[in-house]
């Protein structure tokens, strides 16, 4: 009886093991991208009672990883796709012409406390395939969006663009209210007085995202 219980304790243990082994291999199977050194471009236009503004940022940190068997190509039939994105910009680095407004739109998304604005992929469903390899690829998208400490769901239109077998570059745009994050829309001061700006802002980005294997590194080696 005894030798009976060690050998079920020891399928037990077997079977723990395996399915352990398999789940981290599974992990360990999504194709994933991380962000290029250069190439990306995140964009913040606004109104104001003086004139429209943009700030821009050349940073976008993060990855992008697609399940094991994903292939970006014009037999991707539309539907959900299996992803995960998450990316962030430094407050700090957005920039626009003028330093006055830089600092001002610092203090109002409270960048010493939250340095960064975050985002991360919930749902990412294509809409349609192109007959290109290259793309541009039609998705809807669905994630949380964190401003100044304090996240929301967004949706927005994103395209994904095969710029080479180990790169791609995903586009998006959306528009939110600074309100809805806790943030104040700051108001300037200049010689004639006090500029107000408006509470909408449009947010633009250009991401470019590489594959980083030992293949595809072997791949963008020049022949």
């Amino acid at each position: 009886m005894k030798s009976y219980r060690s050998h079920i304790i020891g399928n037990i243990c077997v079977t723990l093991l395996l399915s352990v082994f398999v789940r981290v291999n599974a992990a360990e199977t999504w194709v994933t991208y991380f962000a290029a050194p250069n190439g990306s471009k995140v964009k913040v236009e606004g109104t104001s009672t003086l004139h429209d503004w943009i700030m821009e940022s050349q940073i976008i940190g993060g990855k992008l990883e697609f399940e094991s068997g994903f292939q970006l190509d014009p037999s991707l039939k539309p539907g959900r796709i299996n992803a995960r994105v998450q990316v962030s910009t430094p407050v700090r680095s957005l920039k626009s012409s003028k330093d006055s407004m830089d600092q001002v739109m610092q203090q109002a998304m409270k960048q010493d406390k939250f340095p960064k604005i975050e985002y991360r992929l919930t749902e990412l469903v294509l809409k349609e395939a192109p007959k290109a390899p290259e793309g541009p690829y039609l998705f809807d998208s669905k994630g949380e969006l964190t401003i100044a400490g304090t996240t929301n769901k967004i949706a927005m239109p994103v395209t994904i663009l095969r710029v080479s077998p180990t790169r791609l570059k995903v586009s998006g745009a959306t528009h939110v209210k600074m309100t809805e994050y806790g943030v104040t829309p700051p108001a300037p001061k200049i010689a004639l007085g006090a500029i107000k700006t408006g509470d909408d802002i449009k947010i633009l980005f250009d991401w470019v995202a590489v594959q980083r294997s030992e293949t595809a590194k072997a791949a963008e080696k020049p022949q």
